[in-house]
């Protein structure tokens, strides 16, 4: 070899080994966002970093209790992300569960958590909203840490807190007044918005591509999903979403909204129109005295004009949201399963399987018989607690709601997917079935990790693995691609409006065509006795 031609491969070999040691990436690097430099550490058990509890608006406390997301104040030097935000005001079940994630709870808790693999590069961001009804929930919960599917994905993967119940959805005509859009009734929301655009402003610093971000969420994040493609507010924010056991009709409008601030004003001794008084009053309160609990539907987003002009239903329809690839889908028996704790349900006899739709549920002779025909004993082995269960447990409450979104999306040409999980081979599967969010720690890759490892164990643990295999691929391509399909995995045909195909998940995964149609058709035209239905189940 020449010299030159010697000498010129040393230059290039430095040249690269230097840029290569320039460019390796170390989580304790102080990381560069709007309010100041922050400083991440490596999650124990994996190839990646993590940056717990960074602010991403003000604390929502005083004169912002109520009031549209503030920029987060900025710090100076650098702050050290080793331990989570706290999570927002809750109680019940949701609360208790804070013990495992071991954060606090109080109203300073607009704070996210980011995952990122431990290497160069540039990656697809995906951005987790948490469920809990509205009422409950964190971005923190152990089965939601990112780490392994940012590492096997190449993910950045970032989780978030909003504002919950009476604290995220108060509408009250004094708080329209005092907002400089006339908005109220969504702060959590607002809140949700607040938190991709700080993904949009400085993701990019975390090796994310703010070009590529998909939303997705489950149960009232998949309630939020749906929120976020409608709303106007995070238009160019997002770039593919995903549905998990939600729907798209979970709103209000501002009247309703305004009766249950007026029960709230009461309940905690301040006048009706009294907001200073309301605001006031001590958090631990307020939470106690408001209105509402889980499964009482009290808080949603409302129409206000500015969050959401309609139902997000009504405004996918109309063309009116935010167009971009979506994937949904529901658990086979979501809360289905429960009405067999119920005795007068579970106890009721085949011949009495109308009549109790009328007495029990309020419906009319013409609603029960239509419902028995569409649903009809011999398809439940002739016990009618798993008809009523599959009724109201699961189509009316979850799945219709979730298909009914995916299919006007698909109407507006949109690119569709849609699944269904159906895994149920787990101890107390039996009794369990494929219930609600139990498909989350197989996307997550977390099924041993708390609450799901009470139930995924030995044998147990290595047939779910292979599935969650299977789902993380399918996420983490339609996260890259806008398609679930990839090397390696079943192919998902397009769901579409005319040619309507459903993923089933388990252990074998296989498409089959939709069943759905008809009795999601039934649940669309008679919402307004769905809602008396869930009175009645209350």
């Amino acid at each position: 070899m020449k010299r030159t031609a010697f000498l010129t491969l040393v230059f290039l070999t430095a040249l690269f080994i230097g840029s290569a040691e320039a460019f390796a990436f170390e989580c304790s690097d102080p990381v560069q966002t709007d309010s100041g430099l922050i400083r991440g550490l490596e999650e124990a058990g994996s190839s990646a970093c993590v940056w717990k509890g960074i602010p991403f608006a003000a604390a929502p406390v005083g004169d912002l209790r109520w009031a549209a997301p503030h920029p987060a104040p900025a710090w100076s030097g650098v702050r050290d992300a080793d331990h989570w935000g706290d999570r927002c005001m809750q109680s019940g079940l949701m609360a208790i569960e804070r013990t495992v994630s071991k954060e606090g709870m109080s109203e300073d808790c607009l704070y996210l958590n980011v995952w990122r693999p431990k290497k160069s590069g540039v990656f697809p961001v995906m951005v987790w909203v948490h469920g809990g009804g509205y009422y409950g929930g964190a971005g923190t919960t152990p089965w939601y840490w990112g780490d392994r599917l940012a590492e096997k994905g190449d993910l950045v993967v970032v989780t978030t807190n909003y504002r919950l119940n009476v604290f995220g959805f108060l509408a009250h005509p004094a708080l329209a007044e005092e907002d400089p859009n006339d908005s109220t009734g969504g702060y959590a929301t607002l809140d949700q918005v607040e938190a991709l655009r700080w993904v949009h402003e400085n993701i990019a610093n975390f090796g994310g591509d703010p070009s590529n971000v998909t939303i997705f969420g489950e149960s009232a994040g998949g309630w939020s999903i749906c929120t976020l493609l409608a709303t106007p507010l995070a238009r160019d924010l997002f770039h593919r979403a995903i549905l998990e056991s939600g729907g798209c009709e979970q709103s209000r409008d501002l009247t309703e909204g305004y009766e249950t601030a007026y029960k709230v004003a009461e309940a905690v001794g301040c006048q009706p129109n009294d907001v200073e008084c309301m605001r006031e009053v001590p958090a631990k309160k307020l939470l106690k005295k408001s209105v509402g609990g889980m499964g009482d539907f009290s808080y949603m987003p409302h129409h206000d004009g500015y969050v959401l002009k309609a139902t997000p239903l009504q405004m996918i329809r109309e063309g009116d949201y935010n167009k971009v690839p979506f994937m949904a889908g529901s658990n086979r028996d979501e809360f289905g399963k429960a009405m067999k704790l119920i005795p007068k349900y579970y106890y009721a006899r085949p011949n009495k399987y109308e009549d109790k739709l009328i007495e029990e549920f309020g419906l009319s002779k013409k609603l029960a018989r239509e419902l028995v025909e569409l649903y009809p004993l011999s398809e439940f082995d002739n016990r009618p607690v798993e008809a009523y269960g599959r009724m109201f447990g699961v189509d009316a409450a979850l799945a219709c709601p979730t298909y009914l979104g995916l299919l006007a999306a698909s109407d507006q040409d949109n690119k569709t997917f849609y699944y269904r999980f159906e895994y149920d081979d787990f101890l107390y599967g039996k009794y369990m079935g494929a219930a609600h969010a139990m498909e989350i720690p197989f996307v997550f890759g977390n099924l041993d990790r708390a609450p799901a490892d009470m139930l995924y164990k030995g044998d147990n643990l290595e047939k779910a693995s292979a599935l969650s295999e299977i789902m993380m691929g399918y996420w983490i391509n339609f996260a890259r691609t806008g398609d679930p399909n990839g090397e390696g995995l079943p192919q998902w045909p397009e769901f579409e409006s005319d040619d309507q195909r459903i993923m089933i998940l388990d252990n074998e995964v296989y498409p089959i065509s939709s069943d759905m149609a008809e009795r999601c058709e039934f649940w669309d035209e008679n919402k307004g006795d769905v809602e008396d239905l869930r009175k009645a189940l209350r």
